[in-house]
């Protein structure tokens, strides 16, 4: 009679350890069962991640069998009989463990020369990331070869699972299947299944392969593959990905189907042609790179004939990349082409990319030290729009050099600033001519923790070098300005007590004061200097202008305030801005010789955010006219967002007789396994919509569905509709258009 059931261990092949190479049986009793469990090793399970599988009931666990240091391998049953010390018949409850193996039978005749275990009965082996049970098995433990026959499988980190007609071992690299099935849908749901003549599973690559393999869907045939592959863990490789078909009214239906290739672990590239039935084929590039000091991407795009397009080659051209070559030492490249002013109206995927007027060509170089900072620049632009006059196109920088020297700042001592630029500015048919700008500045920052008080001086020097300059003007004026600021502001705060709650309450006033002589420069050409709009920012800037071929002239006082709702235990519920520019004299610096601004008051500038909940948040800002009494630029956003693929958002924007518009946006589950999708944006002064789309998403365990339709206006005042379909089987392959990239620019916050 057995009180426990018997264990062995044997050292496999290794005859030279006389000590191991006899079997020693313990006698039963309790202190030979406790040894049994401590010489079986318990599996570590991990269990498959959230997220892709998390509808499905049934986790398949992986376990982690430690591999021996000594290459031993452990048997245990209820009772057994040893010939020779070389062959063991073992019978009740078996189970033989091996280096990082497992394997649990009815009966087993393990052979000690060999490391080889014969099973019948109910037999079940498991190693990393694979279980099987089958009727009979033959395996060699020290090199992990065999065969299980009639056997059910289960591939731990993609839930896969099925059913071979025989599995062979193939060592710890790959495992072939004869006459198999594989799913990743839970047991006793079917809903896809792939059958092959063969299968093999590598192990090293972490990818599965099917020869002669049908796939059924709900149990009807839909493909036939002489040759597929399929992911074993989530690890990049080489092979097709997702078909993608659609079509849309200007280009009509739509097939791509793009090949990746995993190049090396640090840089791939992916291939697609792309086939629509109005137009021909269109091809594309990517390649993308990565390594310690650089990494960028490639794209290219080429189309032979347009057929939309009188026939002709098109394309377009992307290049975008960054390097560290040393510690402070930055570059920067980016390059854009396009063929011809339609390409992107015709080929872009959003309304922002097809409305695009120039494509910036840049490369630069920066440094960035302890005490300052400099970068050289390189700039001009592709103009798509070819209505675009001469005159209003952008200037080239060739080259650009900044530098700023800044040593850290010193409260309540005198602090010194310099920036600098020297650029060399192009454009046919235009006045042309290098600038040279110089701005030293002194500050004195007085602060505590209740109130601050910093005046400032600069000095801006300003030389210019021109060509192609009207008759009689001057080709080399020069400018220098004074500027001189007083910005002060104070810290109050106070407990406050709202909805049983304690926060701290904050006001913040800030006043801050410019003097700026006028200076005459109505002959200085304007190569890249504007007007920018007027917000909150704008009230502490010490120019009204961008860039410095201005200098606005004032004296002026901005008045702010600022108060914060702060929660204790850590974040912001609340923050409200609001100030207004107060102006002692009129401003006559403009920029195309206008007549001066003598409002003595400037718009009313306000921003605020709110956490209104755990899960509500709003956004705004507002610009009142202090002359009309009436809001000339407003926009408030209303953001819901209590989960994980949950969102609604409300936004609305506002500009006096230019612009007022609607957006609503919504990711929202009807069930566990089925949400929905929109988006209505609406242009509500010229009563139409600028883009709307719906559909679904419908997945369970194994399978997932999703269909959108969108139709929105491009740049030509015309609607594209668009209609995506698709359809992924988890752990397989999916077929269908691509729609994240729609869905991230058109949900504020979506996440795939």
């Amino acid at each position: 009679m057995n009180e426990c059931r018997r264990s062995f261990y044997t050292n496999g092949n290794h005859h030279t350890n006389a000590e191991h190479a006899a079997v020693k049986p313990h006698p039963p009793g309790l202190l030979p069962c406790l040894l049994s469990l401590a010489l079986i090793p318990a599996p570590d399970i991990a269990v498959a991640a959230p997220g892709k599988w998390a509808l499905c009931r049934h986790a398949i666990v992986s376990p982690q069998i430690p591999r021996d240091p000594q290459n031993r391998t452990f048997l245990s049953a209820d009772s057994g009989t040893i010939t020779d010390r070389e062959l063991y018949r073992l019978e009740g409850a078996v189970e033989v463990l091996g280096d990082g193996q497992r394997l649990l039978a009815d009966e087993v005749v393990y052979r000690r020369s060999r490391d080889e275990a014969s099973a019948d009965g109910e037999v079940h082996y498991e190693k990393e990331n694979l279980i099987v049970d089958g009727r009979r098995a033959r395996i060699r433990l020290d090199q992990e070869t065999g065969t299980i026959d009639e056997a059910g499988f289960q591939l731990a980190r993609e839930h896969g699972r099925g059913r071979a007609r025989r599995i062979f071992l193939q060592g710890s690299h790959r495992t072939t299947l004869e006459r198999a099935s594989y799913t990743t849908c839970d047991p006793g749901e079917e809903d896809w299944l792939l059958r092959a003549r063969k299968v093999i599973l590598d192990h090293d690559r972490d990818v599965g392969s099917a020869r002669h393999a049908w796939m059924t869907f709900k149990k009807v045939p839909v493909f036939y593959f002489p040759y597929v592959t399929f992911p074993l863990s989530d690890q990049r490789k080489s092979g097709f990905l997702t078909p993608t078909v659609g079509t849309s009214n200007k280009s009509g239906k739509e097939l791509a189907l793009p090949y990746y290739l995993n190049l090396a672990p640090n840089y791939d590239a992916t291939i697609t042609p792309d086939f629509f039935s109005r137009r021909g084929l269109l091809m594309l590039g990517e390649f993308r790179y990565l390594s310690a000091i650089n990494q960028g991407q490639i794209n290219l795009e080429y189309i032979h004939s347009d057929k939309e397009y009188d026939a002709q080659a098109r394309g377009a051209l992307a290049l975008r990349h960054e390097g560290h070559p040393l510690p402070r030492l930055r570059s920067e490249v980016e390059y854009n082409y396009v063929s011809d002013g339609d390409y992107l109206t015709d080929y872009g995927k959003s309304l922002s990319i097809a409305t695009v007027s120039h494509l910036p060509q840049k490369a630069s170089l920066s440094y960035q030290g302890r005490h300052g900072s400099a970068g050289l620049l390189v700039q001009s632009f592709q103009t798509v729009d070819d209505t675009i006059p001469d005159a209003a196109r952008p200037y080239q920088r060739l080259p650009q050099f900044t530098f700023t020297l800044k040593p850290p700042e010193r409260r309540n001592r005198l602090n010194f600033l310099l920036d600098g630029e020297v650029v060399n500015f192009q454009r046919a048919g235009r006045v042309s001519g290098k600038r040279l700008d110089l701005q030293p500045a002194l500050s004195l920052p007085l602060r505590n923790s209740g109130a601050y008080l910093e005046p400032a001086a600069k000095l801006e020097y300003t030389a210019y070098a021109l060509s192609d300059q009207a008759p009689g003007s001057d080709d080399r004026p020069q400018r220098t300005v004074p500027l001189l600021s007083l910005d002060g502001g104070l810290y109050l705060e106070r407990a406050y007590r709202l909805g049983g709650r304690d926060f701290l309450h904050t006001i913040e006033p800030r006043l801050f004061y410019l003097y700026v002589p006028r200076r005459e420069q109505d002959e200085i050409p304007l190569f890249d200097t504007g007007a920018p709009d007027f917000n909150y920012q704008q009230l502490f800037r010490d120019n009204r202008f961008t860039s410095s071929d201005r200098v606005g002239d004032a004296n002026q006082i901005s008045a702010a305030l600022t108060t914060r709702l702060l929660d204790p235990r850590g974040g912001e519920r609340l923050q409200l801005k609001v100030g207004e520019i107060f102006y002692l004299e009129d401003r006559r610096v403009t920029l195309n010789g206008g007549a001066p601004e003598d409002q003595t008051r400037s718009d009313i500038v306000a921003e605020g955010k709110a956490l209104l909940g755990d899960h509500l948040s709003a956004n705004g800002d507002l610009r009142w006219d202090t002359v009309l009494d009436t809001v000339d630029k407003g926009t408030l956003s209303l953001r819901y967002h209590p989960g994980y693929r949950r969102i609604l958002n409300l936004s609305y924007r506002y500009r006096n007789d230019t612009l007022e518009q609607t957006d609503l946006s919504l990711l929202w589950p009807l069930r566990r396994n089925l949400h929905i999708i929109a988006r209505w944006n609406r242009d509500l002064l010229d009563d139409r919509n600028l883009e709307t789309l719906g559909g679904f998403e419908y997945q369970n365990c194994c399978w997932k569905f999703n269909f959108l339709a969108r139709r929105y206006l491009k740049s030509d005042d015309r609607y594209t509709v668009s209609y995506y379909l698709q359809m992924e089987f988890k752990g397989l392959t999916s077929v269908g258009k691509d729609m994240d990239e729609v869905l991230e620019s058109g949900i504020l916050g979506y996440e795939e």
